[in-house]
């Protein structure tokens, strides 16, 4: 039994230094790529001159044997002009991908797709590995253990060389440039949509209480959906906060108000959503699961006009979108953001850090399981193992910003790894307690904690909790494509209320393990969740059939909708020093 799973290590090893072998392609500069292209042109360019030559002179001196003579050459000259028509079009196609005009959409999305399959394939493979631990004698066990660790490593050093592959494919200022021009796009888009030139009263709005009973990131994601709502329809949001339970005197003594025109004295005569909802004037929106009828711009969906850009640009369109939508939401006011500053300069805050969240107290046995700091660690230890590999002659300085509930987290981090650095704040902790969750002290820890996790270069949390997902989303505003950098112990990302989560089967599959189906390669699968063991679960649309099935054979399906495209908005690019 040892032998044959020596065997099939043996093969799992010879795929990912097949896989390594391939990403090294992609590791040729543009520049090379475009020169080799030119180069050969050239020559063929030179090669069909000559073979014109010859064949002129054939024609001239052997008439007799003409057409026999003509046959090779001509076709030859035919070949070699197909070939130069062919290599003209590359280089056409390598133009239009050059760092000046970015990646081709399949790059970015096959370059993204290769991480996720070989993290995939180390989920598995590990899980799989470490069930055979019980079968097998001590000896065994000790070389079991030598052949995870190995693949660990490998696996690492895999994932260090795709991450690499944005630093030298010649693309990353394109990437940096083109997050900069979406942000300054969408954020011109919502100063437009709340301070419309017209009389506010005028013009079609919506109005939402951001009151909804439950925790910050909830009451924030609450708000968060009607604003996608508000952009879908180019209706200016305006914020009902009075009485609000983290500020009596309102969101707008926290963050800067939405709208300098329209004001909650315009909201008399609203209606509640309807059928209605394209002609109302003024229309009072419900809480997300409320919304009847449904409509195909509610989340996870993006605006069509800017799809190509996103989809091109980020691993995950949708929260890319909505950081850039809560960026204009959570503008700090001055106050605010003089003490974040400070709070950073205090705890001398730097990079590279991970970031982890561990939620404790109420949620425990209802909305999540509990997890021990070592399940949190495992994947901060891994994150620095890779960026070690991606940094080799770099001194590594391991810090990690601990948020939570929960003040005893801190004690037994520090005690459990003492070769870290951890930041964090015990007192913040303390004002997450049940007893004290409500109130403004409360509002500036919870502020503080999803503010500095947004800033680790990486994410290790729970998506069942609503701060760890808002951390994420606000994380997506510094980086061009944030996908990657987010590990959950529980749920896939998600946002409460939303349209179906579905993925596309681009891989047939025949079940091998009994609590898998089938499923045809263009099905439509009904996501639930990903068990970060190389499946996850939910069901084929297509056939009805339910449970298991390999994470690595589908992907998401981007949600598109038809939303306002801001016509009258435009942003001046400016010159390039």
């Amino acid at each position: 039994m040892w032998f044959g799973n020596k065997i099939y290590i043996f093969f799992i090893s010879i795929w990912l230094i097949g896989l390594y072998f391939i990403l090294n392609t992609f590791h040729t500069p543009p520049s090379d790529v475009s020169r080799a292209v030119n180069d050969r042109i050239e020559s063929l360019q030179t090669e069909v001159d000559s073979l014109r030559k010859q064949i002129s002179k054939l024609k001239n001196n052997v008439k007799s044997d003409s057409a026999q003579v003509n046959e090779n050459p001509d076709n030859n000259w035919k070949k070699l002009k197909n070939e130069l028509l062919l290599v003209k079009e590359q280089l056409s196609s390598r133009k239009s991908t050059s760092p000046e005009f970015g990646p081709g959409l399949e790059y970015e999305q096959l370059r993204r797709k290769i991480e996720i399959q070989a993290r995939e394939l180390s989920y598995f493979t590990l899980k799989q590995l470490e069930k055979f631990d019980a079968k097998l004698s001590e000896q065994d066990k000790e070389q079991l253990k030598n052949v995870i660790d190995r693949f660990g490593d490998q696996s690492r050093l895999l994932l260090a060389s795709i991450r690499n592959l944005t630093k030298v494919d010649g693309y990353n200022s394109w990437r940096e440039k083109e997050a900069k021009d979406l942000s300054n796009l969408i954020q011109a888009r919502l100063k437009k949509l709340q301070n419309p030139s017209s009389d506010c009263t005028q013009t079609k709005r919506l109005v939402c209480n951001i009151n909804k009973g439950c925790g910050y990131g909830c009451e924030i994601h609450h708000a968060m959906h009607c604003f996608h709502i508000a952009y879908a329809l180019g209706r200016p949001l305006i914020l009902l906060s009075e009485g609000w339970r983290y500020n009596p005197d309102g969101f707008d003594k926290i963050f800067e108000p939405l709208s300098n025109k329209c004001t909650k004295e315009m909201t008399a005569g609203s209606e509640p959503w309807g059928k209605n909802y394209e002609s109302s004037q003024v229309i009072e929106l419900p809480l997300i699961d409320n919304i009847h009828p449904r409509v195909n711009f509610l989340p996870m969906a993006i605006p069509e006009d800017l799809s190509q850009r996103l989809i091109k640009l980020t691993g995950h369109p949708f929260s890319w979108f909505t950081g850039q939508l809560m960026k204009y939401l959570l503008r700090p006011q001055t106050w605010l953001a003089e003490m974040i500053e400070k709070k950073r300069e205090q705890i001398q805050f730097d990079s590279p850090v991970v970031g982890i969240h561990v939620r404790r107290t109420d949620k425990i046995g209802s909305e999540a399981s509990y997890h021990d700091i070592s399940e949190y660690m495992k994947y901060v230890q891994e994150y620095y193992d890779i960026h070690q590999y991606q940094y080799p002659s770099v001194k590594l300085v391991k810090r990690v910003f601990i948020a939570t509930d929960d003040p005893s987290v801190f004690k037994d981090a520090r005690s459990k790894f003492p070769d870290y650095i951890f930041y964090g704040d015990a007192n913040i902790s303390q004002t997450a307690q049940l007893n004290s969750r409500y109130g403004t002290e409360s509002l500036k820890g919870v502020v503080l904690d999803i503010h500095f996790l947004s800033l680790s270069d990486y994410l290790v949390c729970t998506f069942s909790s609503q701060i760890c997902r808002v951390a994420y989303e606000i994380m997506q505003q510094r980086h061009p494509d944030a996908a990657w950098r987010i590990q959950s112990l529980d749920d896939i990302y998600y946002f409460g209320g939303q349209n179906a989560h579905d993925q596309r089967a681009f891989i047939s599959h025949r079940r091998q393990f009994s609590d898998e189906f089938d499923f045809n390669k263009g099905d439509t699968l009904g996501i639930e969740g990903n068990h970060w063991d190389g499946w996850s679960k939910g069901s084929d649309k297509n056939n009805g059939q339910h449970g298991l099935y390999p994470s690595y054979k589908a992907e998401d399906i981007v949600q598109i909708a038809s939303m306002h495209t801001y016509p009258d908005v435009t942003v001046v690019k400016k010159e390039e020093k």
